[in-house]
């Protein structure tokens, strides 16, 4: 294929932009996605290797939408993360051409007014989600295009249903709206493009040759038949040895392993090897990077473990940090500052972050009720497809670790020479279509019984099989939905009730509706910031912390003093070591509203900051739920929980909630101004100005804000 000629074909126009954005030609899957009618109204399904340029095509349709003024369009992503990388992508090559960028990824109930201006919206899935369930015609109005990005992850447990209803409900919404599904390689992508109406774009192709190989006792066995000798004489470690011959080669490293105690680990033995063939210059500009640690959050055990590997040369990458020191070691990898990044596997879906080498230690996961599990092919794809830097590598080379020449061999057949697995439907579970099926009805997408069957067999899962129960299971959804008052039914139509909006407005489980409901309601229930926080950890929406032996004894005493308040009628029993890891996670979150400091938080509690924050976060969303429940049914106690859910958000003590409500002042500035006297607005209108501003943290510019705000 000639893909110039086909690039020269392109509307003048849309190659004008694109000739502006340094694109002078195709790759071939991009060529062949515009021969088969990727400009056209046709829906297009692509699956291709990582790296193969899926990305542009799905920009060539949403500017040639846009260019021929068909109407906006929305870019789905499944991580925040991967939204705020691709909203600052196409915000730099396309807002100088006119074309407004939005994003949308915050609270679910919440729906920014400015997003109906944007010509390209970049959101999660289950933001688009929630925005469907509130009504808003707007959305589908003008709607052109919609591109899924990562549209595999409809096999996904978790975030799969979500998509597979996102997507159904468009296209039932809007006929004829074109789809732009974005895949890596999988087994069944022409049964996704069946279920689309779509054209099927596959391909192998690869701007970047991949090796992939196996190293075993001091040599790399390539797929190809070739092989290497690792030089050991630098270091004895085998995966720093591995990376050292691969930097020393102007390459970059990501390792991959099983958990963040083991990404912590490679990290900083790795680093000991890299450090010594480091520059004076690329030290100095290190020690600069570390530095910036210091800045983006309160310093912790974990924050200096990863400013000491970042001095060295590496850094380590998952859940546990906060997002800013995510962002710190991802840019500086770009860059290539960062030589060498050990990671956990979620870094392989999240943001584009290639290397020359990918190294991929343990191909087992912890499955919680089944043990050490294999991963699947496509994660070991996903994983190995990040080795080769199409800007600066002319190959790219992914390497499994083996003890042994039999382990070797079982690596090469179950993942190098192995096809990934076909994806199926998940929203065959009761909990995933009672979820859906509130919302669907409360939306008022479906208003009887036989528009709730219709609009299932509409869906991927209706597509690939048919499960003689899913009647049965939506018809026990749908009686459950009545029993607890969510939806009213006449004559086989299907009411919303106030409270089976307000549940699917709030995205949550309707089974957290219900226990939250219950316990309200329960007489004897005198609700206190404890017995709230205990509350909300017994909700399907709310993770909790996980109990290891050593927590017990920790925790028993604080269960057994306050036991009193923890008496909730709840709907189910859990064992008593259950019952301990809720408090756990009860008794974490006060400490962060005693303002105790993260570092001492995250140690106590085997936790990283990342992962407070998340907990913090999700806390402090279901308190607001658990207070629009309350409103619904008149429960009295609802400044108890809104005091708490802003206690969580700034962190503080109750004493400090009338000063944080001053602009200017957050959790630190509030303790300074408390602890020198000023504890309310009285005292802060009666302070001197002059000494208000030498209080530490305040100065003089916002002492005169203070002043004007309680005069």
């Amino acid at each position: 294929m000639d893909t110039k000629s086909v690039f020269n074909s392109l509307p003048g126009q849309l190659k004008n932009i694109l000739q502006k954005n340094g694109v002078s030609d195709l790759y071939p899957p991009q060529a062949e996605a515009v021969e088969k009618g990727l400009l056209s109204d046709k829906n297009i399904i692509l699956s291709i290797p990582t790296a193969s340029g899926k990305t542009l095509i799905a920009e060539m349709a949403m500017l040639e939408n846009l260019l021929q003024h068909k109407g906006n369009c929305i870019y789905i992503v499944p991580l925040k993360a991967l939204a705020a990388e691709k909203y600052e992508d196409f915000k730099e090559k396309y807002s100088g051409f006119g074309i407004e960028i939005g994003i949308a990824t915050g609270d679910f109930d919440y729906i920014n007014p400015n997003l109906t201006n944007k010509d390209i919206i970049i959101a999660t899935v289950e933001k688009i989600d929630s925005i469907l369930r509130q009504k808003s015609l707007w959305l589908c109005k003008n709607l052109s295009c919609v591109v899924i990005d990562e549209i595999h992850y409809l096999g996904d447990h978790s975030r799969g249903p979500t998509l597979e209803i996102v997507i159904t409900q468009l296209l039932t919404l809007k006929p004829g709206l074109k789809i732009i599904g974005l895949s890596a390689t999988i087994a069944n992508a022409h049964e996704i493009a069946k279920w689309l109406n779509a054209l099927l774009v596959c391909s192998q192709w690869r701007p970047v040759l991949l090796k992939e190989g196996v190293y075993c006792l001091g040599e790399i066995s390539f797929a190809d038949g070739n092989n290497k000798i690792l030089n050991l004489n630098q270091t004895n470690d085998e995966t720093a040895a591995l990376a050292l011959d691969c930097i020393q080669d102007n390459g970059q490293v990501l390792v991959f392993v099983n958990t963040r105690r083991s990404a912590q680990a490679e990290a900083a033995r790795i680093a000991k090897a890299v450090d010594k063939i480091l520059s004076p210059e690329e030290k100095q500009d290190l020690e600069q990077i570390a530095e910036q640690f210091n800045n983006i959050s309160e310093k912790t055990k974990l924050s200096s473990s990863l400013s000491d590997c970042v001095r060295n040369g590496t850094g380590f990458h998952h859940a546990g940090l906060v997002y800013a020191q995510r962002k710190l070691i991802e840019d500086n990898f770009r860059n290539n500052k960062i030589k060498v990044i050990c990671a956990t596997p979620t870094l392989a879906v999240g943001v584009n972050l290639p290397s020359r080498r990918t190294i991929i230690k343990g191909v087992h996961r912890y499955v919680s009720g089944k043990g050490m599990q294999p991963i699947s092919i496509m994660e070991y794809k996903q994983m190995s497809g990040r080795a080769g830097r199409p800007k600066y590598d002319t190959y790219g080379e992914s390497i499994l670790f083996a003890k042994n020449e039999r382990e070797k061999g079982n690596l090469f057949n179950n993942f190098v020479f192995s096809d990934p697995e076909a994806i199926s439907s998940y929203l065959n579970t009761e909990k995933a279509l009672r979820f859906h099926l509130l919302a669907a009805i409360s939306s008022g997408f479906t208003s009887s019984h036989n528009a709730v069957f219709d609009f299932i067999e509409k869906t991927f899962f209706a597509h690939q099989q048919t499960y003689p129960s899913i009647d049965r299971m939506v018809t026990k959804i749908i009686d459950f939905l009545i029993q607890e008052q969510m939806v009213t039914t006449q004559s086989q139509q299907l009411t919303p009730t106030e409270f089976g909006k307000k549940i699917s407005n709030l995205y949550i489980d309707p089974i957290t509706a219900v226990i939250v409901r219950d316990c309200l309601q329960e007489p004897k229930n005198n609700l206190n910031p404890l017995s709230l926080l205990y509350l909300i950890c017994s909700v399907p929406d709310m993770n909790i912390l996980n109990l290891n032996k050593s927590d017990i004894e920790k925790v028993t005493p604080f269960a057994e003093k306050n036991n009193e308040f923890l008496q909730l009628p709840l709907p189910f029993n859990h064992d008593y070591t259950t019952h301990l890891a809720k408090i756990k996670t009860v008794w974490m979150i006060l400490h962060w509203t005693w303002e105790e400091k993260e570092e001492n938080i995250c140690s106590f509690f085997n936790t990283g900051p990342g992962d407070l924050h998340r907990f913090v976060e999700s806390a402090e969303w279901l308190l607001y739920a658990v207070a629009q429940v309350a409103k619904i049914f008149n429960i009295n106690n609802i400044n108890t929980i809104y005091k708490l859910k802003k206690q969580l958000h700034y962190g503080i003590k109750e004493e400090l909630l009338e000063l944080v409500s001053l602009r200017g002042v957050g959790r630190i500035r509030a303790r300074n101004l408390f602890r020198f006297g000023c504890k309310d607005k009285i005292e802060l209108s009666e302070i001197p100005l002059a000494k208000l501003e030498k209080i530490p943290t305040i100065g003089k510019e916002l002492a005169i804000q203070i002043k004007k705000q309680v005069s």
